[in-house]
């Protein structure tokens, strides 16, 4: 019984260190911010990130705004995309970055966060900031429309940056395509699975052989 017990702490302990393992920390983070797109989370294609990246290196030369969005899986407990982004900015801006944006996603919990520089505020008052991250970013997001909610994010911003009139949101969302992040989320919720079980299938090969010949031979 000894042994079963143990057998249930040990099982215990893998799953809360595996949900651990999924949460972000700022200091698990580049020191150094990225060019253009950190995608942290695993929920943009290689192709949106890179037509991203270069509509942002497009609007840095003619503005010379940087905007970098970071996606996160998870957060540790008690962190909100709000004050992580807050500490990441600091950290990748101690000087203020006057001309910096920074737009941190969290996919598990569909929340984000917007910080702008100094030199970048006029441009993007309270209730633009929240309209971007509300209704362009998570609006899609919570249908699992990873794309597109970047895609149409980073299309906005370029245009407010650039003193252009602000668009607003998309009227509609597009229905999500085959290889979006649906079918990421599936499958690597099926590996977390298929992981965790082999995991316990190991555990059980070595303990239950243990406790059979203590019932039998030591008892």
């Amino acid at each position: 019984m000894r042994w079963l017990w143990g057998l249930g702490l040990a099982l215990m302990l893998l799953v809360g260190n595996m949900g651990a393992a999924w949460a972000t920390a700022v200091s698990e983070l580049p020191a150094t911010p990225p060019q253009w797109v950190l995608d942290q989370g695993e929920v943009f294609s290689p192709s949106t990130v890179n037509q991203v990246n270069r509509t942002l290196t497009q609007l840095n030369q003619d503005t010379g705004v940087q905007v970098r969005l970071v996606s996160l899986r998870r957060l540790d407990y008690g962190e909100t995309a709000t004050s992580f982004g807050e500490k990441l900015f600091q950290r990748w801006f101690p000087d203020g970055g006057a001309k910096q944006v920074l737009i941190t996603l969290v996919a598990r919990t569909a929340t984000a966060d917007l910080q702008a520089g100094a030199e970048v505020v006029p441009l993007l008052p309270p209730a633009t900031a929240l309209s971007i991250t509300e209704e362009t970013l998570l609006r899609p997001v919570r249908q699992n429309i990873y794309n597109q909610a970047l895609v149409d994010t980073v299309q906005r911003l370029s245009l407010i940056l650039r003193g252009e009139p602000d668009p607003g949101p998309p009227p509609e969302v597009v229905e999500p395509t085959a290889g979006n992040f649906a079918t990421i989320e599936e499958t690597r919720k099926q590996k977390d699975f298929s992981t965790a079980v082999v995991i316990v299938l190991l555990i059980l090969a070595t303990v239950i052989p243990m406790v059979t010949y203590y019932w039998y031979v030591l008892r």
